[in-house]
C-alpha cells in the first residue's frame, strides 16, 4: 500500500506556515502556536475511520526492544484534538514478532495515511497534507526552547521565516563548512538535553508523588516506592537532590544554546559570525607564530597527514612517530595536533590522520570524503585481540548525545583502530561513495534495541576486511542499491548482524571466514520474491547457500553461524506492509538527514 506524501518548495512551506498562524498582523505569542495548529487541524484532519501507518518513534522502539524503524498498520479511531494525538488501534504488522497492544495513543506526526482507504467517503488527501505540515513545523521548525518563549513578543515575526531560512541553508549545504558543523551540534545538543529533561522531571515527578503518598499514610504501612530512575528510591533527601541539580544544569545549558542559536539563526548575523571565527582563528595562530602555516590550512593545499597524540611520556611519543614514520610518505607535509576534534574541523581532501592510542573524544556531524583515511598507530592483531585493553587502542568515541559518531560522503578508509559507539544511536552513516575498513572494531552497547553499527545508503558500498561489529541491534543495514564486501568479518553478539532492506542490496563474503556468532539473528533479507511454496509472511533459513537460491545474482561467497536463534530470515516481497517507494521514503526520513525536503531558495 501507498501512503501520501509530498514534495515542497521553501516558499510553500512558509506560506502554509504562514497561514495557520496569522493574526492579521496582530502579536503572536509562543503560547499561542500550539493552539492554532490545534484549530488548524480540527477543521482539517477526519475524526475517525481513516487508514494509516504509524512509523513507531525509536523511544518507544527501544522501550519494547523493537527494531528500528518498525512500522504497523491500522486505523484511527480517534483524533484528540486538544493533544495533537490519536488513538491509533493496530491492525496489521510487517513482523510477527511484533507485539504490540491492539488500541495506542500516537502523536499525529507519527502517522502517515494510507492513499488506499476502506471508506472512501472520507476526505483523506486533506488529512494526509495537514498532517504534512504539522510534522515539517514540529521537525524543523519549533525548537524545545520555544514553549518558554515570553508572550509580549511575536514569535511568528521573530523566529518563522529565519527558522525555515535555515533549514534551506542546511539542507543545501549553503553555510560556511564550521559554521553547520557548529548549529548542527548546537540543534543536536539542544534535543539530547531536552530529552533528559523530559526523562528527569518526570522522574522527580514520580518521586514527589510517592513522598506525598506516605506522608498521608499515617496509619497503614508504607507502600512500596517507584524505583528512581537516576538512583536508589531507600534514601530521598540526598537522592532525590541529584535530580534537582541535573536539572539546574541542564535548563542552564539550554539557556545558553538558546540564546547563541536565536542570534545564529539570523543569516546576517550567521555570515558575521562566519567573519569572526575565520579572523579569530588567524589572529590565535598568529599569536603562537603560526600565521604562514595556519593560512596554508585554511588555502587550497597539497594533503597533510595530522598526527594526534594523547599526552604521554616523551619516550611513548617517540615510539608513536616511528609508528607515524612507517604510514606516511616521506615527501607529505605532517601537522602534529592536539586533538581528533581540531583536526576534523581543518581537514581537507585527500587528508589522512593518525590516532595515538587512547580515547579520543568528538562531537563531529559533517562528512568524510575524498580519499582521505583515519588509521591508528597500533599494530594490526592488537585490535582484534579478544581480550584487548581499550586504554591500549586507539578509540574513537562520542560525548553522550543522541547522534551518529561518523559521516562519510566519499571514498573513505578506516584502518586500526576501534569505534566506540555505545554513546551514540549509530555508528557510521554512509551516504555515498566507497567506505574501506581494515582492521577495525565497532563496539555497540549491547542493550539498545535501535543502534546500528554501519548504515549503507543507497548507491553506496563497504568494503571490510579482518574487523569485528559487536553488541549492535543491527551490525550493517544495507539499504536498495547498496553493495557490501566481507573478508574475514565477525558479527558478535549482535540482534540482527546483516540486514539486507532490498533486494538489489548486493552482498559478497569473500571465502568462507565470515562469521556471525551469538547473534539473535544472523541474516535478514527483506522483499526477496519467494513463490508459492511458503504461505508465512517470512522463512527461516539455516544456511547462507539456501538464502542464495533467491538472489543469485546479488549474494555471492559463504559465511559460517554460531550460536545463533536463526540464522536467516527472509520477509517475502509480496507481504510488505508498504510499497517499496513508500518504504523507502520512510527509511529516509528516519536517517534525519540534510537532503529529505525539496527545499529551493526563493
Amino acid at each position: 500500500m501507498e501512503v501520501f506524501t509530498f514534495e515542497k518548495s521553501y516558499l510553500e512551506r512558509l506560506k502554509e506556515a504562514e497561514a495557520v498562524l496569522s493574526w492579521e498582523g496582530a502579536v503572536m505569542p509562543a503560547s499561542q502556536v500550539r493552539s492554532e495548529w490545534k484549530s488548524y487541524v480540527e477543521l482539517k484532519i477526519e475524526p475517525a475511520g481513516w487508514q494509516a501507518i504509524w512509523k513507531i518513534p525509536r523511544v518507544i522502539c527501544e522501550d519494547l526492544k523493537l527494531r528500528y524503524p518498525t512500522i504497523v498498520y491500522g486505523y484511527v479511531e480517534q483524533v484528540i484534538f486538544d493533544e495533537l494525538k490519536a488513538v491509533f488501534v493496530v491492525t496489521a504488522v510487517q513482523d510477527n514478532d511484533v507485539h504490540l497492544p491492539e488500541s495506542n495513543e500516537v502523536s499525529l506526526v507519527e502517522l502517515w495515511p494510507t492513499v488506499q482507504q476502506e471508506n472512501s467517503a472520507l476526505n483523506v488527501d486533506t488529512t494526509a497534507e495537514c498532517i504534512d505540515r504539522l510534522r515539517f513545523f514540529y521537525t524543523h521548525v519549533w525548537m524545545p526552547w520555544d514553549k518558554d518563549y515570553d508572550d509580549d513578543r511575536d514569535w511568528v515575526q521573530q523566529h518563522l521565516q529565519a527558522r525555515i531560512q535555515l533549514v534551506c541553508d542546511l539542507s543545501k549545504n549553503r553555510l560556511p563548512r564550521p559554521l553547520a558543523l557548529h548549529m548542527r551540534t548546537l540543534l543536536t545538543e539542544a534535543s539530547y538535553i531536552q530529552q533528559r529533561l523530559d526523562f528527569l522531571e518526570l522522574d522527580l515527578s514520580d518521586a514527589e508523588s510517592d513522598d506525598e503518598a506516605v506522608e498521608l499514610n499515617d496509619n497503614g504501612a508504607e507502600p512500596a516506592r517507584k524505583q528512581s530512575k537516576t538512583g536508589n528510591a531507600n534514601g530521598s533527601l540526598n537522592v532525590s537532590s541529584l535530580p534537582v541539580t541535573d536539572l539546574m544544569c541542564l535548563h542552564l545549558r539550554m539557556a545558553i544554546i538558546r540564546s547563541e542559536f536565536e542570534v545564529l539563526e539570523n543569516p546576517e548575523m550567521r555570515r558575521a559570525y562566519s567573519e569572526l571565527q575565520s579572523n579569530s582563528l588567524k589572529r590565535i595562530r598568529s599569536s603562537s607564530g603560526r600565521t604562514r602555516q595556519m593560512d596554508d590550512l585554511l588555502a587550497e593545499r597539497n594533503p597533510i597527514s595530522h598526527v594526534v597524540t594523547v599526552p604521554g611520556k616523551l619516550q611513548q611519543q617517540l615510539d608513536l612517530l616511528k609508528l607515524a614514520q612507517m604510514q606516511v610518505k616521506p615527501e607529505a607535509q605532517v601537522q602534529l595536533s592536539n586533538t581528533l576534534q581540531d583536526v576534523l574541523g581543518i581537514c581537507q581532501s585527500n587528508d589522512h590522520i593518525l590516532l595515538s592510542p587512547g580515547e579520543h573524544t568528538i562531537k563531529f556531524l559533517e562528512h568524510l570524503n575524498d580519499s582521505g583515511s583515519m588509521s591508528g598507530l597500533v599494530q594490526p592483531e592488537a585490535i582484534l585481540t579478544p581480550t584487548a585493553d581499550l586504554s591500549q587502542l586507539p578509540v574513537v568515541c562520542s560525548s553522550d548525545e543522541d547522534s551518529t559518531l561518523l559521516v562519510i560522503d566519499g571514498d573513505y578508509t578506516l584502518s586500526q583502530l576501534v569505534l566506540d559507539c555505545r554513546h551514540v544511536r549509530r555508528g557510521i552513516l554512509l551516504r555515498n561513495g566507497t567506505l574501506t575498513m581494515r582492521g577495525c572494531r565497532l563496539l555497540g552497547d549491547g542493550s539498545s534495541s535501535t543502534q546500528e553499527g554501519i548504515v549503507c545508503m543507497p548507491g553506496a558500498s563497504v568494503e571490510l576486511k579482518s574487523c569485528i561489529i559487536e553488541n549492535f541491534s543491527v551490525g550493517i543495514s544495507m539499504r536498495p542499491r547498496s553493495c557490501v564486501e566481507l573478508g574475514g568479518v565477525q558479527f558478535k553478539n549482535c540482534k540482527t548482524g546483516l540486514e539486507l532492506l532490498d533486494k538489489t542490496a548486493s552482498v559478497n563474503l569473500q571465502g568462507s571466514k565470515c562469521s556471525f556468532d551469538s547473534c539473535t539473528l544472523g541474516i535478514m533479507a527483506d522483499g526477496l520474491t519467494m513463490g508459492e511454496e511458503s504461505t508465512e509472511k517470512t522463512v527461516i533459513l539455516n544456511k547462507f547457500s539456501e538464502l542464495q537460491r533467491y538472489n543469485e545474482d546479488n549474494l555471492l561467497g559463504n559465511c559460517t553461524f554460531k550460536n545463533c536463534t536463526r540464522n536467516i530470515r527472509i520477509f517475502k516481497e509480496d507481504d510488505h506492509l508498504l510499497a517499496q517507494r513508500s518504504y523507502q521514503r520512510l527509511l529516509q526520513e528516519e536517517i534525519g538527514g540534510e537532503n529529505k525536503e525539496n527545499i529551493q531558495m526563493a
